[in-house]
């Protein structure tokens, strides 16, 4: 919904395959964001998003003390000592090839070349062996680290490939079509109490979200 606004003028029936849930479930989640202003019902039935931004924040609020939990595989760090960079160029390099998407600092600075970044996240495909991945990458289980693992909620929702985000990577250079899901990057910087931070997010939103 977030992404794709428009599929709300689309079935409800759509919209739960869509989103790999029950006809029940979108009736319900629907009927509560309109009671709570987040959405608002339209004449034919349909709905359409009545605030883009306070949606998107009651989602990342969702994001960040449900959703992350269920998906977070571990952190990690570099085996060497040295500079951020090193580990950053290796992870740039090799996502394509163990088919992850960088999210986090990196992913933002990557996208807008704003940041310089001191961490990642990396959106690992649920069918890989993650530990496989951290050993090529030469990481090491730390629980302090600063490369973390998620599982790739895009390739858990099997149905995630209905929605089109051309606006997005049209913009991103060839060798960076690895980046996540913005609204994924958004949500990531903003849990971070820093004002470098947030405003990588002012940029990210405004250059690949509201847009």
């Amino acid at each position: 919904m977030l992404k794709c606004p428009q599929i709300l003028k689309d079935s409800q029936k759509y919209l739960s395959e869509a989103a790999g849930v029950t006809l029940a479930t979108t009736k319900k989640t629907l009927t509560n964001l309109s009671k709570l202003g987040y959405l608002q019902k339209q004449p034919e039935g349909k709905y359409r998003i009545s605030n883009y931004t306070k949606l998107l924040e009651r989602w990342e609020m969702g994001y960040a003390e449900s959703l992350r939990p269920k998906l977070l595989l571990g952190s990690f760090s570099y085996v060497f000592s040295g500079k951020f960079t090193e580990i950053a160029n290796k992870i740039t390099q090799q996502a394509a090839e163990y088919d992850f998407l960088i999210a986090g600092e990196l992913g933002a600075a990557i996208a807008t070349s704003y940041l310089i970044p001191t961490s990642a996240i990396l959106h690992i495909h649920p069918q890989a062996n993650y530990r496989a991945i951290a050993a090529k990458l030469k990481l090491k289980p730390n629980p302090e680290g600063n490369i973390t693992f998620l599982q790739n909620f895009e390739q858990v929702n099997q149905n995630a490939n209905i929605h089109n985000y051309t606006n997005y990577y049209s913009r991103l250079e060839a060798q960076q079509k690895q980046i996540a899901d913005p609204l994924f990057i958004h949500a990531e910087l903003l849990l971070g109490n820093s004002d470098r931070l947030r405003e990588a997010a002012e940029i990210i939103f405004t250059k690949f979200i509201q847009s």
